[in-house]
């Protein structure tokens, strides 16, 4: 994989295209993963995968993404269940539906004359629904705008760290390294990080702080 414009002019965009796939937790702003690599099932099957390892000891999840179907294809395989004889009817008409307090909804981008959100699977009959004005993916959105400014890999600015998936990997996780811990964010209150809203410090670290502590490897990124 490479973001350069050195190798651009040596290789075909179809040869150069890769993907960078991160959730974030909408109300703390907390980037809960982010995965890089080529387009492909398995690159969708490990972000998903983390992800839900991290939120489904939550009761209610509100997963809502910018359109790529993906996403829920593959958190249908681990977060679908089936319902009881007792716990639906004819009228319903659905026995697989996913799980209790989970909804899945993505927000259709450019696309005139079609419906601009659009819930993916069904609910479990006991599941409330969100409003459609609540379902978005600006703060991915904005966070892409963040990386792009932050991360030179992703402007095509310099060659460093952008030819192979392991350097924009590294490059990647620094960035959620500082947004995380060192950064506040303005949405958040003055001085406050999105590792303290999800209540994990109470206040922000520093780079040499976390590059220093005993245990700096098994912080979450």
């Amino acid at each position: 994989m490479s973001f350069t414009l050195a190798s651009a002019r040596i290789f075909p965009p179809s040869e150069s295209e890769g993907w960078t796939a991160h959730f974030i937790e909408r109300e703390s702003r907390y980037w809960i993963a982010a995965q890089v690599g080529q387009k492909t099932k398995e690159l969708f099957e490990q972000i998903v995968a983390k992800v839900w390892d991290w939120a489904s000891p939550a009761q209610f999840i509100r997963w809502f993404t910018d359109g790529e179907r993906r996403y829920s294809k593959e958190l249908w395989k681990v977060a679908s269940v089936y319902l009881q004889a007792d716990e639906t009817t004819p009228a319903f008409g659905r026995r697989k539906v996913w799980r209790q307090g989970l909804e899945v909804a993505i927000k259709i981008k450019g696309s005139q004359g079609r419906r601009r959100v659009e819930w993916l699977k069904t609910e479990h009959p006991l599941t409330a629904v969100s409003p459609v004005n609540q379902v978005h993916a600006n703060h991915n959105e904005a966070q892409n705008a963040a990386i792009r400014r932050r991360t030179s890999a992703y402007r095509r600015r310099q060659n460093l760290y952008a030819k192979r998936v392991e350097g924009l990997q590294r490059a990647i996780d620094v960035q959620r390294l500082l947004h995380n811990w060192i950064r506040p964010h303005y949405s958040l209150g003055k001085a406050v990080t999105p590792a303290m809203a999800m209540g994990y410090c109470d206040r922000p670290l520093t780079t040499q702080e976390i590059l220093t502590l005993p245990g700096f490897y098994a912080i979450p990124p």
